[in-house]
């Protein structure tokens, strides 16, 4: 009889999945990309942002772009994914909108980048050092991403630092091979509730890392970081970022929910339990 309830309950599963998500494989995820660069050239920005749009299309479930001259529709989209019982993901590049986080640290706590991600969600930047530029101007300097993880003192220095690809690296984002970067995480500087949850690429010591995702245990953030190179427009960004978004964050987002009021959500795992 339980045997036939679960199977029971697995057809009509299936019969809900197809008739309410919109596509099928498409994970219940929205990206929101700032485009604004800092430390590689905006056009460049724009081709490969617009290309890790087109490359995540139909792998998540809505893609937004949001140029310099847009920053306060982006403010919006941010305030509009905090709250709304999804993994999110905003990708910055190299520029900390002040439509999100206001410049110089005036607001250390409690702004609305800051909110996001400690509602459970995702940043991740590339280009120059993390939370650092705003503006054209080094104007947050260390304390944006002080203030964002409240550690004082974490850094990401350290130019040309050699940077070999993981096991980790290899299988999620096949595109990465060997490289320097100029801004990695300092491994030693997190503090509880922070760690690395994965490391794709790091230094031989194994003391600075990027890319990697950085967790924040107790919220559920993650800050995440991909090139932050200085003036190398040719790093294959789109590329690299759309296989993390597609191969990586499913383990993360997997639960597949099925009712868009929230009645019923479940897992394959959950399922299989049950026989």
């Amino acid at each position: 009889m339980r045997k036939y309830y679960c199977i029971l309950s697995l057809i009509v599963l299936l019969m809900l999945i197809f008739t309410i998500i919109p596509s099928w494989g498409a994970m219940k995820v929205d990206v929101g990309i700032s485009t604004h660069a800092g430390w590689w050239s905006q056009a460049a920005a724009d081709n490969e942002m617009q290309k890790l749009a087109d490359l995540v299309k139909g792998k998540v479930n809505d893609v937004q772009i949001f140029p310099q001259a847009k920053q306060g529709e982006l403010a919006t989209w941010v305030q509009k994914h905090t709250g709304d019982k999804q993994i999110d993901i905003l990708i910055l590049c190299g520029q900390f909108p002040n439509t999100i986080y206001k410049p110089g640290n005036a607001q250390p706590d409690g702004s609305i980048a800051e909110k996001f991600l400690e509602d459970g969600n995702m940043i991740l930047n590339t280009g120059d050092y993390m939370f650092y530029v705003v503006d054209g101007a080094g104007t947050n300097a260390t304390g944006g991403l002080a203030n964002m993880m409240d550690i004082p003192g974490i850094s990401m220095w350290d130019d040309d630092t050699p940077i070999k690809i993981t096991a980790d690296g290899k299988k999620y984002v096949p595109t990465l091979v060997d490289y320097s970067t100029d801004r990695p995480w300092h491994l030693n500087e997190l503090v509880a509730p922070w760690k690395a949850e994965i490391i794709f690429g790091q230094n031989a010591a194994g003391t600075r890392a990027e890319p990697a995702v950085i967790l924040d245990e107790k919220t559920q953030g993650r800050l995440v970081t991909f090139y932050q190179t200085a003036g190398q427009d040719a790093d294959p960004r789109a590329k690299a970022i759309s296989e993390f978004i597609i191969n990586w964050v499913p383990t993360i987002a997997g639960k597949i929910a099925v009712d868009q009021n929230g009645k019923l959500s479940a897992t394959w795992g959950q399922i299989k339990s049950e026989f």
